[in-house]
């Protein structure tokens, strides 16, 4: 051993041995530990904190646990007086016991290393700061576009790889489209672009496409999914709910390209900013779209704390990317997050105004903005009125009449008057936001997750693991919470929603894992990548827009999605995925195709064909009036969405269930997906209109052939393909069946179609 490293270890000794002669650390060390170490630590550690409480530190004692902070609490515990006896399978000696009670009332003294708690998990690589790492070098340095692809190329190239050639101009605009659109391009849209020679041909498809109103549809349907959008309230009455309203402003605030920051702060707190316009209410929707139960005789508490429960699940999903749903009954078993905390987050949201008693389960009015004009809302007052009214006589004539009421004449005679009036309800444009109470309910942790056993009283707080809100204090609001969500100094915002974009254009995200960046979650493929867009999403002024410019424009992104051996699952983005459309996407590209698509932007959810017999699953059963006019022809985003019993061609397309937040949608393969695409209503309805439009652009086989390729695919057939479908011409006509329709489901069943290159 050197004189020097003999010299550290003689100092590393002398410290030791000079803390452990004090007084009080001696009785710590002597006394104490032993104590805490045979009796408490197996359960109440930094590593394992059951109930919220550590006896490990000074400061983890102090704040004590889900019961509350108070030391009678410990001691009585470990005296086995009342409910809560710890250790639990045997009682202290009252030596030990007398040792706790002096340790306690000298201040609880401890060596300076159990002084401050030790969170585990804090150091793990999403909490830490955003890093401005140096754009890499790479040696072929005329591949790159812009600096997304000198970070992905210098990890090619540290593979001794190669990334995947160009896609063919045709295709990438296909891809292109469907991307920022979500709509195929049309026959002149792909020949005006082919015939463009400027330099600039591509980028000018991206900025039109980017300024179409359907960008914002397409974005915003992905942003639905996160905020679990529905037309019903779920559960078993699954009534309709009025909230459109908050689906137009996902779409319109995308399509204005209102920045990130604001555009989470209004979903969050709109209601809560200084005289708030009716933009922003409307944009608080965001946290209405849990699912409701109104069924009679049901506890209102329980269902206004799940309702809450879900809020926060959600926050921190779409935000955050952690599963901050896991800490509700106990501390999080592998991020940072206690349920102390989980609870704080929880009061946040826990002063919304809510339906808590019978007449507003008939009539919830509370969580409502109502848009009328003001003869429209008294219109609407009065009948509501009327309903009360003739409720009241409905009971009351039951309650002095205890009989066989189905053969009670005078009581049919009330409900008929009921029904006639129900039938009369007057319209009422409304939608549903967030509204605070004017005095908080109190906050507590909920023992074991329990809303009946309250625990400690809690106050608005965020997570320690991330820098601090600016406004913290019992007083902070959802406002406080929104603006602390997007402040720069919060990493976790940033990486997990430019994640998410990217996922969306390659199949997998920079983290694979998009809804949790916590430390079980996966490590990300390319970090200094990530941190470089989340630090040009903040830079440019949180505008998704410039973010999926920048992302489109670069080569990894127009590579060619060739599968190749070589790194078969594409950590390394050497290519693009094909990717099978979204369920939605799968209805408007097939609305595009056979010219009956209806552009028109927003409105009420619409009523397109079904298969007879859907609502018969349901407890409720609900009639289902097909839309007349171009509203039958909308797109698939604007499908009324009934959560018991969704429409089936987006359930077999594999839409999410909206009862939670859904970040990354499965993409399975199915019979039933083929069978759907075969023999729906819609479809053939579509295949037909298909075919009417082949036919009366060419005036032979090949032509129509042609001309439905050039439709359907945005590409002239292959010879090998042009002469299977002239057999299967010959065939339907053998079979003395018109041909064209039955070629028009084959082109709009084809993976090719179904799939974005």
């Amino acid at each position: 051993m050197s004189a020097v490293r003999r010299l550290l270890a003689w100092i590393v000794v002398a410290c030791a041995s000079s803390l452990a002669q004090t007084p009080d650390a001696q009785f710590f060390e002597s006394n104490v530990r032993p104590i805490l170490r045979a009796n408490c630590w197996g359960c109440h550690s930094e590593a394992n904190s059951t109930s919220g409480l550590s006896l490990q530190t000074r400061e983890s004692i102090l704040r004590g646990g889900n019961r509350g902070a108070s030391v009678d609490i410990i001691l009585n515990a470990a005296r086995h007086v009342g409910d809560l006896k710890m250790p639990p399978n045997k009682q202290l000696a009252p030596d030990q016991i007398a040792t706790l009670e002096k340790w306690f009332a000298a201040g609880l003294p401890m060596p300076e290393n159990l002084a401050k708690s030790k969170r585990a998990g804090g150091k793990h690589w999403s909490f830490q700061p955003l890093n401005r790492a140096a754009i890499p070098e790479v040696a072929n340095a005329s591949w790159p576009k812009n600096p997304i692809d000198n970070f992905i190329l210098a990890k090619i190239e540290a593979a001794k790889l190669m990334p995947a050639v160009e896609a063919p101009k045709a295709l990438l605009l296909r891809r292109l489209s469907l991307d920022l659109t979500g709509l195929p391009p049309t026959p002149e849209e792909t020949k005006a672009y082919l015939a463009d020679t400027s330099a600039n041909a591509y980028e000018k498809q991206v900025d039109r496409l980017l300024a179409s109103p359907h960008y914002g549809e397409r974005w915003g349907r992905l942003w639905l999914d996160i905020a679990r959008y529905a037309d019903s309230d779920g559960y078993t009455i699954d009534a309709p709910r009025d909230i459109w309203m908050y689906r137009d402003w996902v779409i319109n605030a995308i399509n204005a390209d209102l920045p990130f920051d604001r555009f989470t702060i209004d979903q969050l707190a709109g209601d809560l900013a200084p005289n708030p316009t009716t933009e922003q209410l409307i944009a608080t929707g965001f946290h209405r779209n849990t699912t409701s139960n109104y069924e009679g005789g049901i506890d209102f508490e329980q269902y206004r704390v799940e309702a809450v429960a879900d809020r926060v699940a959600t926050t921190g999903s779409a935000w955050l990317g952690l599963t901050l749903g896991c800490a509700r009954c106990h501390d999080h078993k592998f991020d940072p997050v206690s349920q102390r905390e989980y609870y704080q987050f929880f009061a946040f949201f826990n002063n919304s105004d809510e339906v808590d008693k019978e007449a507003d389960r008939k009539f919830f009015n509370k969580p409502f903005l109502e848009l009328g004009s003001e003869k429209e809302k008294a219109e609407f007052a009065v009948w509501q009125a009327d309903i009360i009214q003739e409720e009241a006589k409905i009971r009351r004539h039951i309650e002095l009449n205890p009989g066989d009421q189905e053969k009670d004449e005078v009581l049919k005679g009330l409900n008929k008057e009921m029904a006639a009036l129900r039938a009369k309800k007057p319209k009422l444009p409304r939608t549903m936001i967030m509204r605070d109470l004017p005095t908080a309910r109190p906050a507590y942790v909920h023992l074991g997750g329990d809303f009946m056993r309250k625990g400690a009283p809690v106050t608005p707080g965020t997570l320690a693991v991330l820098p601090a809100m600016a406004n913290a204090g019992p007083n902070a609001n959802r406002l406080d919470l929104a603006k602390w969500i997007v402040d720069p100094k919060n990493p976790l915002t940033p990486r997990v929603t430019v994640n998410r974009i990217w996922q969306q254009y390659f199949g997998r995200g920079i983290v694979d894992s998009e809804a949790d960046f916590g430390t079980q979650g996966d490590k990300p493929t390319h970090p200094e990548l990530l941190d470089y867009l989340a630090l040009q999403f903040i830079d440019n002024g949180w505008s998704q827009k410039k973010l999926h410019r920048l992302i489109v424009t670069s080569a990894t992104y127009r590579q060619s999605s060739s599968a190749t051996t070589a790194d078969p699952e594409n950590h390394l983005f050497a290519r693009q995925s094909r990717l099978r459309l979204d369920a939605e996407i799968i209805r408007d590209s097939s609305l595009v195709v056979s010219g009956l698509f209806s552009p028109k932007l927003g409105g009420p959810s619409v009523y397109p064909p079904q298969p007879a017999g859907v609502s018969q699953v349901t407890q409720v059963r609900r009639e289902w009036k097909v839309s007349p006019g171009e509203d039958r022809y909308r797109r698939g985003m604007y499908t009324f969405f009934q959560r018991a019993a969704p429409h089936p061609s987006l359930v077999v397309f594999d839409a999410p269930d909206a009862s939670t937040a859904c970040t990354r949608r499965p993409r399975s393969n199915t019979p039933l997906q083929a069978l759907t695409q075969l023999n729906d209503e819609a479809s053939a309805e579509f295949a037909d209109a298909l075919a009417r439009r082949m036919t009366a652009a060419a005036a032979n086989d090949d032509a129509i052939l042609a001309k439905g390729y050039e439709i359907s695919l945005n590409r002239a057939p292959r010879p090998e393909e042009l002469e299977r479908l002239r057999r299967f011409v010959r065939v339907q006509r053998d079979s003395q069946h018109d041909p064209w329709p039955a070629v028009a489901r084959v082109l709009i069943n084809l993976d090719e179609f179904l799939t974005r290159p």
